[in-house]
């Protein structure tokens, strides 16, 4: 990456390239894209009696959004840690590169949730507004996203970053109202629950699909996911700058 480069047309040029080099390696893209439908297949077929979403069933899918952007994104960043490190000396710009990352891997992750949602729909109604519930799919993708670069970034080998992933998810499963009825949740532990992607994405399932939806949580949760996401991906270009001067 040339340092004559701004940092907007480095995010450009990464973005391009980093999108060339994931449709090339089809078969990691396929299984990636993949794992959506077959899911939401899974899915249909536990849930294929009740003919229509429950809370359980909305935890699930907030569940495996995360897991989305987790598993997408924990090895994009210390799989090319030399090349990394070699474009760094002569200019290449930290929020460009992340930028690009964000960028590349949230479409991925909207093509995920989309079929994903699209084969819980097929055979069961999900109750909520679709758009409203696609744009929370999507969004815990995002800051799942988020959180798999930070792992990248501070891993040092791709086995380990994988292997932190069901790490970082056991938390998302045991501070939620199905690990701890809600009454519980005060003082830390709420401060803990409202730091989770997959709380807020819930939230914004079984808000919206209220008889009475109630739309201020619903505006809460888009409001936060996003920012959790960008606050991951400064993390991240902290972690890649902290490295760097270690």
């Amino acid at each position: 990456m040339s340092h004559t480069l701004a940092p907007r047309a480095q995010l450009g040029v990464l973005t391009a390239r980093y999108r060339d080099v994931m449709l090339g390696d089809w078969p990691t893209l396929l299984l990636l894209v993949g794992q959506a439908p077959a899911i939401g297949a899974l899915c249909a077929v536990v849930w294929g009696t009740v003919e229509e979403g429950t809370p359980s069933l909305w935890f699930v899918l907030a569940l495996s959004s995360v897991w989305f952007g987790c598993i997408n994104a924990c090895r994009e960043i210390v799989k090319e840690r030399a090349i990394f490190e070699r474009e760094r000396m002569f200019g290449l710009s930290l929020p460009a590169y992340v930028g690009s990352k964000m960028g590349v891997l949230a479409m991925l992750g909207l093509v995920q949730v989309v079929l994903l949602q699209g084969a819980v729909e097929w055979s069961l109604s999900l109750r909520g507004p679709y758009l409203v519930e696609t744009l929370a799919l999507w969004l815990g993708s995002l800051a799942g996203t988020g959180l798999g670069l930070l792992v990248s970034a501070l891993a040092t080998r791709q086995e380990r970053a994988v292997g932190v992933v069901p790490l970082l998810l056991l938390p998302q499963i045991l501070f939620s109202e199905f690990a701890v009825p809600d009454k519980h949740f005060t003082g830390l532990l709420e401060v803990v629950r409202s730091m989770m992607p997959v709380h807020w994405t819930y939230t914004i399932f079984s808000a919206s699909a209220a008889t009475d939806p109630r739309w201020s949580e619903v505006g809460e949760g888009m409001v936060v996911l996003p920012i959790t996401a960008a606050a991951l991906a400064v993390l991240t270009i902290g972690a890649l700058l902290r490295r760097q001067e270690t």
